[in-house]
Parts: C-alpha cells; sequence; structure tokens
C-alpha cells in the first residue's frame, strides 16, 4: 500500500498519543503503512469518516449510532475490545440513603452524567423512564463536564460520586468501568457507597468505516489487530492503556448491543448534534 491507512481517534487524554504510537509502529514494522489522526471531540471525527478524509474512526457507541445514521446505514464496525462487550451502567447511592431500587427514587435528586455519554446519561435515563413508577417525581440533575468527549473522560460521573459523598444528591448513573475503578482504588471509605442497579449489557466502543472503502484495507487492518500478540511487552503495554485483554471481530451478535442505544437516542432525539 502507498497511501497510508488514516485512523481517527479522540484525544480525551495525553496517553492517547502513546497508544496510537505503538499501533501505528506495530503497523508499520510489519509492512502496512497506517497514521492516526486526532481530535478534539467526536461530532469532527463522525464529518472527517463521513466525507472521506479518514478511513476508519474509533468510536465511542453514541458515534457509532450516529455515523450509522447519517451514513444511510453505510457504516460498518470492524473490530471493539473485548471490554466493549457486555459493557453496564450502574446506579450508585450511599448505603445509609434507604435507596434499594429505582422506585425508591421518588422524591430524590439523581444525577446523569455528560449529556454525550451513552453510559452516565443517555441510557440510564432510557432505564429511569422505562421502570420508575413515578419519573416525574425525579428531581434530575446533569452533570456536563466533558462534552464532546462521549464520556470518555469519565469526568462526570467522577463528579457524581462527589456530589454523593458530600450529600449534593441522592443517587446517579455512572458507567461499569468507572464503578470499577472506584471500589478498586478506594475512592471512599468501604461500604460508605453502593450500587442499587446495574442494567443489562450492550457494547461500547468499535473501529468504524463506511462500507465504500476498499475490502482489502478493512481486511488487512483486521487482520493486523486480531494478530497482535497480547504477551509481546509494547503491545501489552498499549492493551493495558486501551483498556483491552484481546480486540474481537464484530458481528451479528455484537451489533445487536447498539440496538438499545439506537433506540435511546432514538426517543430523545440525540441523531444530531443537540446536546
Amino acid at each position: 500500500m502507498n497511501k497510508p491507512i488514516v485512523v481517527g481517534s479522540v484525544a480525551y487524554d495525553p496517553k492517547i498519543v502513546t497508544i496510537w504510537d505503538i499501533i501505528r509502529d506495530y503497523f508499520n514494522d510489519n509492512g502496512v503503512r497506517l497514521d492516526y489522526m486526532l481530535f478534539s471531540n467526536y461530532e469532527a471525527q463522525i464529518e472527517y469518516l463521513l466525507s472521506g478524509k479518514i478511513d476508519i474512526a474509533w468510536n465511542t457507541n453514541v458515534a457509532w449510532v450516529r455515523t450509522h445514521e447519517l451514513s444511510k446505514g453505510r457504516a460498518k464496525a470492524l473490530l471493539m475490545r473485548d471490554t466493549d462487550i457486555d459493557f453496564k451502567s450502574v446506579f450508585i447511592t450511599k448505603a445509609s440513603s434507604g435507596i434499594k431500587s429505582i422506585n425508591d427514587l421518588k422524591g430524590k435528586k439523581f444525577a446523569l452524567g455528560s449529556a454525550d455519554s451513552a453510559q452516565a446519561a443517555i441510557l440510564p435515563l432510557k432505564y429511569l423512564q422505562n421502570e420508575a413508577k413515578d419519573f416525574q417525581d425525579i428531581e434530575i440533575v446533569r452533570f456536563n463536564s466533558d462534552l464532546g468527549k462521549h464520556g470518555d473522560t469519565g469526568r462526570s460521573e467522577f463528579d457524581i460520586l462527589d456530589a454523593i459523598l458530600n450529600n449534593k444528591i441522592d443517587a446517579g448513573a455512572i458507567g461499569i468501568s468507572s464503578w470499577v475503578r472506584m471500589l478498586e482504588d478506594g475512592m471512599f471509605p468501604s461500604g460508605e457507597v453502593e450500587s442499587f442497579y446495574v442494567s443489562e449489557g450492550y457494547c461500547h466502543c468499535n473501529f468504524t468505516v463506511l462500507d465504500t472503502l476498499d475490502e482489502s484495507i478493512q481486511k488487512t487492518f483486521t487482520e493486523m489487530l486480531l494478530a497482535q500478540d497480547p504477551n509481546d511487552p509494547i503491545i501489552k503495554k498499549m492493551m493495558q492503556m486501551e483498556g483491552l485483554n484481546k480486540w474481537v471481530k464484530t458481528g451479528k451478535e455484537e451489533l445487536k448491543g447498539y440496538e438499545v442505544l439506537t433506540t435511546a437516542m432514538t426517543e430523545q432525539d440525540l441523531m444530531k448534534n443537540n446536546w
């Protein structure tokens, strides 16, 4: 290939440069030219993919759903991380709050994270609307602290934890990965905060292309990532930083994991950039 494969990624953290330098070098060292382009937000990345300025986009689930909608079904998901399968949203509260289920939220303050975050805002709102008997009696508080990043930074989710610990809200929604980190890092005294609702699984990020991209490029990119050895020290470092154990080819079963988000975004009129 004379022309490099160009992949887009959103720079939500300085480590993104290290991650993509490793991936680029891996491809180039194995005879496949690859380069990457960083974006400050997913909306710009979607525009570049749709206009053909990049070949592949490393998308959140929200960016995937929008790309699929805006491309009129021409989008194709190639690969995802093993950790992107069966992702979940978690509702948390102080153990002393007396909140043990969604229906205990009547008359309470419940926080959602950034409006463009599937795990902390879009899907939790849908779960509340579907499952709370007295949804209209729940006071929704929003923490839009990292708009444009689709919740990648997790900042709004940690803002929610802080607000719960300081008794500013009664409960809130976060992603399962943030909840695990909070527990592992001991971000609150043992037993002070607990989860009272965990959603069913759905899918998170994927590498997105348009179906017009040369099939040989799609195949080469997919095979190269699937061939990465997680025991290689440099590849292991990249995977740890990116939060995966292995790459997984996206098939029909994985695509079903986006259906609930597609429905939620349609119901909430979020297919266009109207955060």
